[in-house]
């Protein structure tokens, strides 16, 4: 008689992986559970999206909102050709347009870590830590309970930059699409020119061009008003705390605000992100230049919300592909222990430091003071703007190959 088969053992690693995986699907299945399908953001979206059909202007709510912090009105704010892809869920239910947008954000997440998963191939350690730094990174929870756009941003940001670097240059049409629904991913222009991918560069600019063509097509006064009323409007930032990015941050410790305490106040400190821009960029070019292609790219993710005018906590979902790539190069090389720690502690920081309640709310007395100078309300109430200043700092560090 043949001798029956030696029965596998469960190996303790695919338990352990198992458990922490299981675990913080759980944990976010909480998150999303507790967010319900009303949704502050995506409320804004569904009134755009009745507004197509209704040949209403889109942009009158957030022109003619009294709250004098143009950044902070629960307004329509995105191109009209955002407002033309989404308009059939308009046409729906609030309960099951929610649901569905729900859905599409949580296939976005998903379809973004199989293409890195499935071209990176990383070993089961390094898939565990990436789906346990990514279902507790707080940004993403916030993003979820708002109801934001940021999830298919990062899909589109993810394939485009997959197949550039794996010498496609037709995949910037997807980074293109991204700058076309939310502007910022347009910062991603500076690397493609730096990097010399310049057909991948016209693939970009091609399809950032034809949606924007496209709005113009079936509303053309909204993209007047776009360009020219709400993009200023926008760009000029504001202090409030939330908004982390170089240009908030400025603002709060060197201009006269209605949030912040300033430090000093200085006429010209409008001009320093540009310049600072302009370092950060030039930094980025000099550390990276023996990098390969995809540390490149990894290593300049950052700066899309560090050099944009408003940087709100969801926005920061945009940093998960550097901690995934991130892991994975950490594997690869075995798990060095400075480098693990320092993902980690940058995670911490993202995930931890940023929700502690440090200092009086705000509109409370003392708020404006505290903001900029109690240290421990500082670096709580900025955490998020030097977190993503570190994951700048150390992408080249954490990236690099053996």
């Amino acid at each position: 008689m043949p001798a029956a088969p030696a029965s596998r053992k469960v190996r303790p690693a695919f338990v352990a992986q198992a458990g922490l995986i299981g675990s913080a699907i759980a944990v976010y299945l909480v998150v999303l559970g507790a967010a319900g399908l009303r949704h502050q953001d995506l409320a804004a979206y569904l009134g755009a999206a009745r507004d197509i059909f209704d040949g209403a202007p889109l942009y009158a709510t957030f022109l003619h909102h009294p709250f004098p912090d143009p950044t902070l009105r629960p307004a329509f704010i995105y191109p009209p050709v955002f407002a033309l892809l989404i308009a059939p869920l308009g046409l729906l239910p609030e309960a099951l347009a929610s649901a569905i947008w729900l859905l599409i954000g949580q296939a976005s997440l998903i379809g973004a870590i199989a293409l890195i998963v499935r071209w990176r191939r990383p070993p089961g350690w390094a898939v565990t830590t990436l789906v346990l730094a990514t279902l507790t990174f707080y940004p993403l929870w916030i993003d979820a309970v708002q109801g934001q756009a940021n999830l298919p941003i990062l899909l589109l940001v993810t394939a485009g930059i997959i197949g550039i670097v794996q010498g496609r240059p037709r995949f910037g049409a997807a980074l293109g699409v991204a700058a076309a629904l939310k502007l910022t991913p347009i910062i991603l222009l500076v690397w493609l020119v730096l990097d010399r991918r310049l057909r991948a560069a016209g693939w970009m600019v091609g399809a950032l061009a034809a949606l924007t063509g496209v709005g113009a097509v079936f509303r053309f006064h909204d993209t007047v008003v776009f360009v020219g009323q709400v993009l200023p409007t926008l760009g000029h930032g504001t202090a409030f705390y939330a908004n982390q990015s170089l240009s908030g941050f400025r603002v709060r410790v060197s201009s006269a605000n209605p949030y912040t305490r300033p430090w000093v106040e200085i006429p010209w400190a409008f001009l320093l992100p540009a310049a600072v821009g302009v370092l950060l960029v030039g930094g980025w070019f000099w550390r990276t230049q023996h990098h390969s292609g995809l540390a490149r790219c990894a290593a300049f993710i950052p700066l899309i919300p560090l050099l944009s005018s408003v940087t709100w906590p969801h926005h920061l979902v945009i940093l998960l592909p550097v901690i995934w790539l991130g892991a994975i190069a950490l594997a690869e090389r075995e798990w060095p222990i400075i480098p693990t720690v320092a993902l980690a502690g940058l995670l911490f920081v993202f995930s931890v430091l940023s929700r502690y309640p440090a200092g009086p709310a705000f509109g409370q007395a003392g708020f404006r003071d505290a903001q900029t100078h109690d240290p421990i309300v500082f670096v709580a109430s900025n955490a998020m703007f030097f977190g993503t200043l570190m994951v700048f700092l150390a992408a080249p560090w954490l990236l690099r190959s053996r």
